[in-house]
């Protein structure tokens, strides 16, 4: 009798398991698998859910799935106690990273996560009008591209695209990365960054130009419109792996309301921007000039945390 008594019971036992399991309650909700309630004392309510906590080199060895979803929605809570990462994150099964959550990292420090001043290149790295690969571009090339198009107001990307002639180029010059007439619009980009675990993020960079560069008010979209003279730099970035760019407008009043800068600039303006977060940044200038006397100059991209 006792036998049949117990076989029922874990009988019902096991059947509720398979169907929803409930902890610290005997209503557990309908729409969970697993419902959790806090203890619950005459005094005291007290209790959570304990997520897997890991370091980073723990995160990196979870066998988490790169040809399926799977793991899709895995979670851990990244606690490095030498990064100063912590961080919730959970696994994007589609593009196979890790999203955070919700970050902090206690060990900022002005940490520099991304650097470059273009001094560790040979001269003339980078593209030319005869040429996409001058130096050691893009061979010895890894934390930026360069990107030119077929023609002006075309999105098919083509090295050398619209640099027409041998001295039209964007290449290094004295550790400095150099723009000369690019005859529409050139891009640079950062390799992805990562910025996980930071809540406050700065960028900065900086610009000069030399010639006579204008830039004329009567149009909006200079990327299509045909406009051959105007001459601006966008700057943009992007937290979801390139998929979108977030363009500043009219930085420090030295552009207007479609682009970061335009015309002539009066020295070298300094770019900078903080509050950014996420888990990586990828950075873009978006740039043209029009004549063989204009260049534009940029130099110390960086990106730190505050």
């Amino acid at each position: 009798m006792r036998f049949h008594f117990f076989y029922i019971i874990l009988i019902f036992f096991i059947s509720e398991i398979k169907a929803q399991v409930g902890v610290n309650t005997t209503i557990v909700n309908s729409a969970a698998v697993l419902h959790l309630e806090a203890q619950n004392t005459s005094s005291i309510r007290s209790g959570g859910f304990l997520m897997p906590i890991v370091t980073e080199v723990q995160q990196v060895l979870i066998p988490v799935s790169i040809v399926d979803n799977r793991d899709d929605g895995l979670m851990v809570f990244v606690s490095d106690p030498v990064t100063g990462k912590r961080c919730w994150e959970v696994y994007d099964g589609v593009l196979y990273v890790w999203r955070s959550i919700n970050c902090t990292n206690n060990n900022c420090n002005s940490d520099i996560l991304y650097e470059e001043d273009f001094d560790s290149y040979l001269d003339e790295t980078g593209v030319n009008g005869l040429s996409s690969t001058n130096g050691n571009y893009p061979g010895g090339v890894t934390k930026w591209s360069l990107t030119s198009f077929v023609t002006f107001g075309d999105n098919t990307p083509n090295l050398p695209g619209t640099l027409i002639d041998e001295d039209d180029y964007a290449k290094v010059i004295n550790g400095v990365l150099s723009f000369r007439d690019t005859n529409g619009t050139f891009l640079f980009e950062t390799q992805s960054i990562d910025i996980s675990g930071y809540s406050d993020i700065n960028i900065s960079m900086d610009f000069s130009e030399s010639g006579s560069l204008e830039y004329i008010d009567d149009h909006t979209n200079d990327f299509e419109c045909g406009e051959s003279e105007s001459d601006y730099i966008d700057i943009e970035y992007s937290l979801d792996n390139g998929v979108t760019f977030i363009e500043i407008a009219n930085y420090a009043g030295f552009g207007n309301a479609n682009h970061t800068l335009v015309d002539d600039l009066t020295g070298t303006v300094s770019f900078s921007l903080n509050g950014i977060s996420g888990a990586t940044i990828i950075l873009r200038v978006r740039l043209q000039n029009w004549a063989a006397d204009e260049y534009y100059y940029l130099d110390n991209v960086l990106v730190t945390c505050n």
